[in-house]
């Protein structure tokens, strides 16, 4: 009623630490794991986001070939191949060099991807991004880098969706459990972006201000 705990495990052992509130900024499927006394509903709240797979590439080249030789700057190809979408950089326009996203997609496409090592995705990506630019995808390729986010310890998705914000769980985690406040991007209207996370932080420290001032 006064506070609260939280036990964790790190290299030096396990350890406990006491606060007055705490603010629990966890991706709810994570934190639907993590042992507390909030209660059964809470935890079946934080079970009820859906997790959406994502992967993307990064894909540098020794040239700009793409603004010297085809004139695009910036914007992005849609596809229907399974790298969904190719971004084309908006900035340092006829520099040396510039990297391009190989593929940033979502659902069974990221997953496809995300089951290869990270030099099979490389390899896929310019086999199909050769579908639109020809050898020099490949020829002029300098590094590459990819990310798969739902194979990321801690993270597991790119993001969550809400399968109805009205039927209970999005509201109750939107309002303290006792001292504990949740916080995400995940309990906003702007879920994958970061002014989500920014709109999400701004209401809990607002709302704790408030509390604190009227005395807790």
């Amino acid at each position: 009623a006064n506070g609260v705990e939280v036990a964790y495990r790190d290299a030096t052992g396990e350890r406990t630490i006491s606060a007055d509130y705490c603010v629990a900024a966890l991706p709810p499927h994570i934190m639907a794991r993590v042992p507390t006394n909030l209660g059964d509903a809470v935890t079946a709240a934080l079970k009820t986001p859906t997790l959406t797979p994502v992967g993307k590439i990064g894909l540098e080249y020794r040239s700009r070939w793409w603004e010297a030789e085809d004139r695009i700057y910036g914007g992005i190809t849609e596809t229907d191949l399974d790298l969904t979408h190719v971004w084309y950089p908006s900035y340092g326009f006829h520099g040396k060099r510039g990297t391009i996203v190989g593929y940033y997609n979502t659902g069974a496409n990221a997953r496809t991807y995300g089951s290869l090592t990270p030099g099979q995705r490389v390899e896929r990506a310019l086999a199909q991004g050769a579908k639109i630019h020809g050898d020099r995808y490949r020829t002029e390729l300098a590094n590459a880098f990819s990310v798969a986010w739902h194979r990321t310890p801690y993270l597991e998705a790119g993001w969550v969706g809400w399968p109805s914000r009205t039927t209970g769980e999005y509201e109750l985690l939107n309002q303290p459990q006792g001292r504990v406040y949740f916080a995400g991007d995940w309990l906003t209207y702007w879920i994958a972006w970061q002014n989500g996370a920014f709109d999400s932080a701004r209401k809990v420290v607002t709302a704790l201000h408030s509390r604190v001032q009227a005395g807790g």
